[in-house]
């Protein structure tokens, strides 16, 4: 199969990642309206631990570009079963927040780091409730790799064209039930029976904010 499309949208990708990032601008599309809050009673981004993610982009059999998620099991913990990109805390003999980020992606869903290319770095994202700054690192794979969870913290597995978040129909506010305060309205994404919020819909956000306009201006030439 020919991946001349999908080279080229992670080459415009790149470029439009290293021209400057939305940032604040795009996070707030998807900040809980209860995040202020949260952070105004933090001790703030410079006292929270570091931890990186890993955005990881390969081609379905069009040539769309996917991305993988996973759905963290049921523990006692803010994140409990919540869908996340994979990734995990920074650990001291990590080089630096991108091998955080593919370490934890070889740990949780089987991720080979030799298959795959930095692409860049998106904003870092200060997240109260966990007290961690996320660093989302991007990278690339020319085929959809084999992925398997770490079961003692992957329930599940799924991959989504980013074509699918561009439609304004697939998100919105959503009612959840948060840390026994039910009813909670949350801005987010709905991808059949899971519901992407918080600190990954704000990161994936501002992935879509650059991804919308590069994909706009291929359209129109």
């Amino acid at each position: 199969m020919s991946l001349y499309l999908f080279e080229s949208q992670i080459a415009s990708l790149k470029e439009a990642i290293t021209a400057g990032l939305p940032g604040p601008t795009a996070h707030s599309k998807m900040a809980p309206a209860h995040r202020d809050r949260l952070i105004n009673i933090s001790r703030g981004p410079e006292y929270a631990r570091k931890s990186g993610v890993l955005i990881l982009l390969f081609p379905d059999e069009y040539e769309e570009i996917n991305t993988v998620f996973i759905k963290r099991v049921e523990y006692e913990g803010v994140h409990s079963g919540q869908i996340a990109f994979p990734g995990g805390k920074f650990e001291d003999s990590d080089p630096d927040i991108i091998a955080t980020a593919i370490r934890e992606a070889e740990e949780e869903i089987g991720l080979k780091k030799e298959s795959i290319q930095v692409v860049g770095r998106l904003s870092d994202l200060f997240v109260p409730p966990s007290n961690f700054i996320i660093s989302p690192v991007i990278a690339q794979t020319p085929a959809r790799p084999v992925f398997i969870p770490d079961m003692t913290e992957v329930a599940e597995i799924f991959a989504v064209p980013l074509r699918f978040f561009l439609n304004q129909d697939n998100s919105g506010e959503y009612k959840i039930n948060y840390r026994n305060s039910p009813d909670i309205s949350v801005p987010g994404f709905r991808y059949n029976n899971h519901l992407i919020w918080g600190a990954t819909a704000m990161i994936l956000s501002e992935l879509l904010y650059i991804f919308g306009n590069v994909k706009s201006r291929r359209d129109h030439t």
